[in-house]
């Protein structure tokens, strides 16, 4: 057992990504004795549930009032200060690097800093120039630096610090028998909807935001939709954007084939019934999303603009998508996959030997956070 404590800060809205891979590896972490003091630097829609798994602090969003931001999170980096002078930063941009410098300013001496997302070209020049400082800072102060993917990295850090020894790679991982295919989830979701097995079910995981880009897959929907009139489109989540892309759905004349969860605990069994999984994001770090359904043996149409590690995967498929005929290719390659035989229960198993091998687990990565902490992965492999 350790009882180590970490001060651990980002930007914990209750459905991103890096809220669920904190909330996953977090917990076993917690029940292997480690202790977390947590500082919640964003408050859309706050994750409280961070309580559970140790102290939890809330500070106002710098958007929502720059100075009450600066004197909350300097009051909080403080107060913590005296359970352990280790932070770390799961952060998916550095345009906002104050939590950098104050934590240097007030005795921190272990700044660890973590790259879970990769927005390059998603800024004007203001805010461009606000990361491009913001990376200067971070390579200044921080004394780790870990990163989700290769673009991940490249979006926070130089190649100079990309070879350093204090640099490395924690990939995301998942609990891969979770995700494993259950043909009855799968019928028992055709049956609550009334689908017939010979539809072609296109699914979608993700929060409702721009990054996810559901303008774009309704367009290459509807284009695969004129074929296959009998098809579905699920799509799992919510977010700003949800009562837009449904009024989007409605002009499209879609509303009796998309279907929309809304956001759930259920996605592990929910997926079972997708044939396609259609994820045409604008950016990811290393989506968990993805993860899972490649688990689950999902044929995945995905966008180029991802990092790159598992698209030698079988059954992933990069499309671009720009231009906006794009949504042409991306239809066509709907058509083209849902035309293959497959046996998901095959396809899930040998996905998740795949993934198990190159160290997309969640006891991988929680190991190597446990590792990190403890000062053995201070190097890069």
């Amino acid at each position: 057992m350790n009882n180590q404590t970490i001060i651990v800060l980002g930007s914990f809205n209750s459905n991103n990504g890096i809220t669920t891979f904190v909330k996953r590896n977090y917990q076993q972490l917690a029940a292997a004795g480690w202790n977390f003091r947590f500082i919640n630097i964003a408050n859309a829609k706050p994750a409280r549930e961070l309580e559970k798994i140790g102290n939890y602090t809330e500070i106002t969003q710098l958007k929502r009032g720059p100075l009450q931001h600066f004197s909350e999170l300097k009051q909080a980096l403080k107060s913590n200060l005296k359970y352990s002078k280790t932070i770390h930063l799961h952060l998916d941009s550095l345009h906002n690097f104050l939590p950098i410098i104050l934590a240097k300013r007030v005795g921190y001496k272990r700044i660890i800093i973590h790259a879970h997302s990769d927005q390059r070209g998603q800024y004007g020049k203001l805010k461009s120039l606000a990361h491009r400082l913001g990376m200067k800072v971070a390579a200044h102060e921080g004394t780790d630096f870990i990163a989700c993917s290769q673009y991940a990295a490249d979006f926070f850090y130089s190649k100079k610090i990309q070879i350093q020894p204090n640099f490395r790679f924690i990939y995301n991982g998942i609990l891969l028998e979770n995700y494993q295919y259950i043909s009855s989830a799968a019928q028992n979701f055709r049956k609550k909807y009334a689908i017939p097995e010979s539809s072609i079910i296109i699914g979608h995981c993700g929060r409702f935001s721009r990054q996810k880009n559901h303008q774009f897959l309704l367009a290459a929907y509807q284009q695969f939709h004129k074929q296959h009139p009998d098809s579905f489109l699920v799509l799992i989540g919510n977010g700003e954007k949800f009562e837009e892309i449904k009024e989007k759905v409605a002009a499209y004349h879609l509303s009796d084939n998309v279907i929309f969860t809304g956001y759930t605990n259920d996605v592990a069994v929910l997926q079972n019934a997708f044939d396609i999984f259609a994820f045409p994001s604008l950016y990811e770090g290393l989506s968990l999303s993805l993860l899972e359904n490649l688990a689950n043996g999902t044929q995945a149409i995905v966008s180029k603009n991802q990092s790159p590690e598992l698209f030698e995967m079988e059954n992933v498929h990069p499309l671009k998508i720009t231009p906006v005929s794009a949504t042409q290719v991306w239809a066509a390659e709907m058509e083209k996959l849902s035309k293959i035989k497959q046996n998901k229960q095959l396809e899930s198993l040998r996905a998740i030997d795949y993934l198990r091998k190159k160290g997309f687990t969640l006891e991988k990565t929680t190991e190597e956070l446990a590792d990190l902490y403890s000062g053995k992965l201070r190097r890069k492999k």
